[in-house]
């Protein structure tokens, strides 16, 4: 069963391989190839977690594309992002959620990027589970969610399969910050 995932916004050109002595002073971490890096978290108070109730994880670092997006555009960042690392979780449940959005937020503040929450935070549902009413009022449900937090979060377009585009959240370290003491925190999965 997969787990939820976020993106990692660049700036600049770079690779998972840069974290890997950060990573390494806390986790217990495998390099896949030349470009990603797998690992265990194992001791969370690295990343401002305490104990966790199992053990989380695995969680995989490394690069994504950005071609989905790239073709509709970055509308409202004052410059488009260059490269993107992709940060998931291999499981899910509370605990991976937790750790994934603590290691986004400690990865976003070194690689100084947004974070792509991989789809609209607050929206639960399937495209095809509901009908143009009923998405346009969860839409607004999700779209008031994320206003009322702190921090800058953008409704991002991308390209959809079939056709057409959907939206994904996007936002910085000062939003997830917010997200993550939110009652109803959960990344995508």
């Amino acid at each position: 069963m997969g787990g939820p995932s976020v993106g990692l916004w660049l700036m600049e050109q770079r690779s998972a391989l840069d974290v890997l002595p950060w990573l390494e002073s806390f986790c217990e971490v495998r390099v896949e190839n030349d470009e990603s890096l797998e690992f265990h978290v194992i001791r969370p108070a690295a990343i401002g977690l305490g104990e966790l109730d199992g053990p989380p994880g695995p969680f995989h670092l490394g690069p994504e594309s950005l071609e989905d997006y790239q073709e509709l555009g970055f509308p409202g960042l004052a410059r488009p992002p260059v490269a993107e690392l992709g940060l998931l979780s291999y499981c899910s449940g509370r605990e991976n959620h937790l750790v994934l959005g603590h290691l986004a937020l400690a990865l976003a503040d070194l690689f100084d990027a947004l974070i792509d929450f991989c789809g609209m935070l607050g929206y639960r549902f399937s495209l095809h589970d509901v009908d143009a009413e009923e998405e346009a009022v969860r839409l607004a449900e999700a779209r008031a969610l994320v206003s009322s937090l702190p921090g800058r979060v953008w409704e991002m377009p991308y390209a959809a399969y079939g056709g057409g585009c959907w939206y994904s959240h996007v936002g910085d370290g000062n939003f997830l910050r917010a997200w993550l003491g939110h009652p109803e925190f959960r990344m995508i999965k």
